[in-house]
């Protein structure tokens, strides 16, 4: 009999696998993909349920994704929102200080050489809570074309009929 682990991961990986790709081939620049997100992995993992809207989480390395089990349980569009914020994490956390987000917008890709960039990435590195989520939103947004909102009464990630990350949302 298969661990409930397992089935959750079985449910999950292709829609993770297929955002993650939508992630990579993204082109920021002329011949610059985002191929660092290809390293991105997910596990499934218990640990990240530490509330009632609380699914899943991004190392602040980018590098590892854990998703809760009981995310498979979730509709197809709230999971596929989850996946592209926390991807959106990964590529805010593996290209530091290199997207500018604003709240409800697509964020914009700083290329080298971009004047003030020291003063950026400092900038990047002292971010609010808040501003940390809603970058990883404004890239997502910026990278899928599809804007992620949060709906319903634990304000979970989806696609439409929501509103903007409310500040202090945790």
């Amino acid at each position: 009999m298969a661990e409930p682990d397992d089935v959750a991961f079985a449910i999950i990986e292709p829609h993770f696998d297929a955002i993650r790709d939508i992630f990579v081939d993204h082109s920021v620049e002329a011949n610059r993909r985002l191929k660092r997100i290809g390293e991105t992995k997910f596990v499934v993992s218990e640990e990240v349920r530490t509330s009632p809207r609380h699914f899943a989480g991004c190392r602040d390395d980018g590098l590892l994704i854990k998703v809760a089990p009981d995310a498979a349980d979730l509709d197809l569009e709230t999971l596929v929102a989850i996946l592209c914020h926390e991807l959106g994490h990964a590529a805010d956390f593996l290209y530091p200080g290199r997207w500018l987000g604003q709240r409800g917008e697509r964020a914009a890709w700083l290329p080298e050489g971009t004047k003030h960039m020291g003063r950026l990435r400092r900038d990047w590195a002292e971010r609010s809570s808040d501003q940390v989520e809603w970058d990883a939103d404004s890239i997502a947004f910026a990278i899928t074309g599809k804007q992620v909102e949060y709906c319903g009464p634990c304000m979970i990630q989806c696609f439409g009929g929501g509103e903007s990350r409310p500040a202090g949302l945790r």
